[in-house]
């Protein structure tokens, strides 16, 4: 057991203990030279951990940003350590303690989040099982996103095998499911049932007695939600193959307890930035648009005006007329030029110059057609 204030690897200082668990301990730890902060799980070699390897070499190979990763591995005193990305948040188990029971909408976005992992987990090739869901091992950040941590019991599943080689009771009591105690092997719907008895634990804010406990009716009060209480017993069936095949199907199952206007902002909770982004962006080029085409058509007029008038000026031998009073310009340019204050000013300074005379040329004769 390291204490605060311990070297490690001669630049990880140990600050305070982060967690305990049957695998190892985890310390926050801050790098003396760039002064960022790290999670630092300590493995002990002993007999129980056999290949204290598995956990680092099944995270090496992972990227999801619900799962932290490995940043570093060495060894001291023959004790693996693992450097991990440090979650600011709490565990499931804390968050529960500080906030009490967690309403329904609550419950199915942790709960949306955690098959999002799981379900990255089992489509990995080959697939990998979780085998540990339980409330300290799930992180929840002051965002609200839920991260995956501890995955000292996860294995690779193999479909050779009719049991698990591990027949030790590999899980949490109250969360680890019939086959994690030797009576077969594991598979996807191990996780399938930590993630229902995880449920059960949001909604009574404890932790089941006995795994019967969640299958009964009458542990369910009558404000809990009746699809939810569904779900879970499917999650906990004590036969594998009356559970859930897959973990999307759970969390569909959890998506349609919403009402439409929640559903739909569980759905899009993960790339909601995204979105707005491209609306925003598509909205600003429209508005450009708009504005250079407004822009040319005043232009367009105004161009046109000055050409006419200039030729006018040049070759004055049609039918003339002096503008004596500049008012009577302003009735003709203005509808001609358009909005611009600038524009007008301009022609309002070629018209008051007394030597200028300019063509009237009525409005009703000049025919435009633009398609936009």
């Amino acid at each position: 057991m390291l204490n605060s204030g311990d070297i490690l690897d001669e630049k990880y200082e140990v600050i305070r203990t982060l967690g305990k668990g049957g695998m190892g301990v985890v310390y926050l730890c801050k790098n003396i030279i760039l002064g960022n902060l790290w999670a630092i799980k300590e493995v002990i070699q002993d007999k129980k951990n056999i290949d204290i390897l598995t956990e680092a070499n099944i995270l090496k190979n992972l990227n999801h940003p619900g799962i932290r990763k490995i940043i570093d591995t060495f060894y001291t005193n023959n004790n693996l350590y693992m450097v991990q990305d440090y979650i600011d948040g709490q565990t499931l188990k804390e968050y529960v303690k500080a906030n009490g029971i967690i309403q329904i909408e609550k419950i199915c976005r942790i709960v949306s989040d955690l098959c999002d992992i799981i379900g990255y987990l089992h489509n990995q090739n080959p697939v990998i099982i979780y085998r540990d869901i339980k409330p300290s091992n799930i992180m929840i950040m002051k965002s609200g996103k839920v991260v995956l941590i501890d995955f000292g019991i996860s294995k690779v599943y193999k479909n050779d095998m009719s049991q698990d080689i591990d027949r030790i009771c590999a899980g949490s009591n109250g969360y680890a499911a019939p086959e994690q105690y030797g009576s077969g092997k594991c598979c996807m719907q191990t996780d399938i049932y930590g993630i229902g008895m995880l449920i059960y634990f949001m909604m009574k804010g404890r932790t089941p007695y006995t795994g019967i406990e969640p299958l009964l009716d009458e542990n369910y009060g009558p404000e809990i939600n009746n699809k939810l209480k569904k779900i879970i017993q499917k999650c906990v069936k004590i036969d594998i193959n009356e559970r859930y095949a897959v973990v999307e199907d759970l969390k569909e199952a959890i998506s349609n307890i919403l009402p439409k206007n929640e559903k739909v902002k569980l759905e899009i909770l993960n790339d909601s930035n995204i979105s707005k982004s491209v609306i925003t962006k598509k909205v600003n080029i429209k508005i450009i648009n708009k504005s250079m085409y407004d822009r040319s058509i005043r232009v367009f007029f105004c161009f046109t005006f000055v050409i006419i008038a200039s030729i006018y000026i040049l070759y004055g031998n049609k039918k003339e007329s002096t503008f004596s009073n500049t008012a009577d310009a302003k009735e003709i340019v203005s509808p001609i030029v358009g909005s611009s204050s600038i524009e007008q000013n301009s022609i309002k300074e070629f018209i008051n110059k007394p030597t200028r005379r300019i063509m009237i040329v009525p409005i009703k004769e000049i025919s435009i057609s633009i398609t936009q």
